[in-house]
């Protein structure tokens, strides 16, 4: 017989992680019991920490290097390896006093190699220990250790990938990075760890690290997802709005560029009871050619314009609206509330204002800044030659939407006049589709400005 959870969707008032870890754990009760028998019969030794709870008779015989040892004999036997114990994090766990266990999830560090400048150790592995009363005549108190975490590190382009996506830096290596603390989250039910690292990048630092699981139940430790965050934040846990699973929230913006991933935490299996599914913004969640219009808007940055379009598509199809679409929308939100905020405050320069007016979709209004001024339309030609993509990807995006949208169409083709000169440009912009006839006059009045001479105007 198959055992199927419920669907986070379907559970009324489902607000906080709290709440969603005691119902899943529930559920994950039922088949614990069936998942241990097993491991049992796999691999006795997984379930050696029982021992303590079975008649002399019945329990599970161990190995010299399995059997119960003080903690001043793993540190012992870590330094005769060349391994230090980081300090070990405390799990209780068991309503009533005579059934409660105590276990120790250790960190295990191996010294960097070849290090000359006070390099940090490197996490190697994650033991689990659980703390046995009376093992033996002579040790009133022991560890017996149940499980481990073999770390595998994380790869170098994974960690400055938001920054190689924002062209900010080259393409990185595969080299491996280290793990160097241990963290356990605040306030939440369950035990969640924070596995980090820092690596420094010209004047600043990125903050990588991986989300860990330890289940006490099962003694089962997952790693459940990779991060990085180059503003150098942890992941944190959201108050998800009603009915609704608990949420993970990554922040991986560069300079004006948000960019935040959600996970949505999910039942899994026994040996996992919960996963951390990304919330995507591929395919949209509910059957509407609008809606997908948006998703493409918002995955290539406008994300103003696409929460307009979403929430006018909710207000239409609200009869149909799904909570995968409002999570969409919510993350969509997220950005959108960030490039809003720079677009309204003043900026010192022409250039920073208009770039922050086009990240959130301002076409119009980016124009009105260069218009009246010479010097500021010298000023924002030349942040248009240095754009590294993030520009041009929004205007083939919005122009892919409308391919007649004349606003977009002048500043599609002022990058091509800082690229290229007035010439192309202008020769582009009047074999292009037109929703707009004065907006077209003006925008061919502005490249007309333009100083033919000027060095910005001249091929790359």
């Amino acid at each position: 017989m198959r055992l199927r959870f419920p669907k986070v969707s379907s559970i009324p008032h489902l607000g906080s992680l709290g709440v969603f870890l005691t119902i899943a754990s529930a559920a994950g009760l039922v088949t614990t019991s069936a998942w241990m028998s097993f491991q049992f019969i796999k691999d006795p030794k997984s379930v050696a920490w029982m021992n303590h709870y079975l008649p002399e008779g019945a329990r599970i015989p161990l190995s010299a290097w399995d059997d119960p040892k003080t903690m001043a004999e793993v540190q012992a036997d870590l330094r005769k390896k060349g391994l230090r114990a980081g300090d070990p994090i405390r799990v209780e766990s068991g309503a009533k006093s005579a059934k409660r266990t105590v276990d120790l999830l250790l960190p295990i560090f191996r010294p960097e190699a070849q290090c000359s400048d006070n390099c940090a150790d490197r996490l190697s592995e994650l033991r689990v220990y659980r703390r046995i009363l009376n093992p033996t005549p002579q040790k009133k108190e022991a560890l017996q250790f149940i499980n481990v975490l073999e770390i595998n590190e994380v790869e170098e382009s994974f960690v400055l990938e938001p920054l190689a996506n924002a062209r900010v830096i080259e393409a990185s290596s595969d080299r491996k990075l280290p793990y160097t603390t241990v963290e356990r989250y605040e306030d939440t039910q369950g035990v969640w760890l924070d596995l980090m690292g820092t690596l420094r990048q010209g004047d600043s630092s990125v903050t990588y690290g991986s989300v860990v699981y330890y289940n006490p139940v099962s003694t089962t430790i997952n790693g459940l997802i990779s991060w990085t965050s180059p503003v150098g934040q942890s992941p944190s846990w959201q108050k998800a709005p009603k009915g609704r699973a608990p949420e993970l929230l990554v922040n991986r913006t560069v300079a004006l560029e948000p960019d935040f991933q959600v996970f949505q935490l999910q039942i899994g299996t026994p040996s996992i009871p919960f996963q951390l599914r990304p919330i995507s913004l591929n395919k949209a969640a509910i059957d509407s050619g609008a809606f997908t219009d948006a998703l493409l808007l918002a995955r290539n940055g406008l994300w103003s314009p696409a929460l307009a379009v979403m929430q006018s598509v909710r207000k239409q199809r609200i009869d149909e609206w799904t909570a995968t679409a409002q999570a969409q929308l919510d993350l969509v939100a997220r950005h959108a509330k960030i490039t809003k905020t720079q677009a309204d405050k003043p900026w010192a320069s022409a250039s920073q204002q208009v770039l922050a007016n086009l990240i959130d979709g301002r076409w119009a209004k980016s124009t009105q800044v260069i218009q009246l001024s010479a010097a500021d339309r010298d000023e924002v030609l030349d942040m248009l030659k240095f754009d590294s993509g993030g520009i041009q990807k929004r205007i083939n995006a919005a122009l892919q939407i409308n391919p007649a949208r004349t606003e977009v169409q002048t500043w599609a083709a002022l990058r091509i006049a800082a690229k290229q000169g007035k010439t192309p440009a202008i020769a582009w912009l009047k074999q292009q589709p037109q929703d707009d006839y004065t907006t077209r006059v003006q925008g061919l009045k502005l490249l007309n400005q333009l100083d033919s001479e000027t060095s910005l105007n001249k091929p790359l």
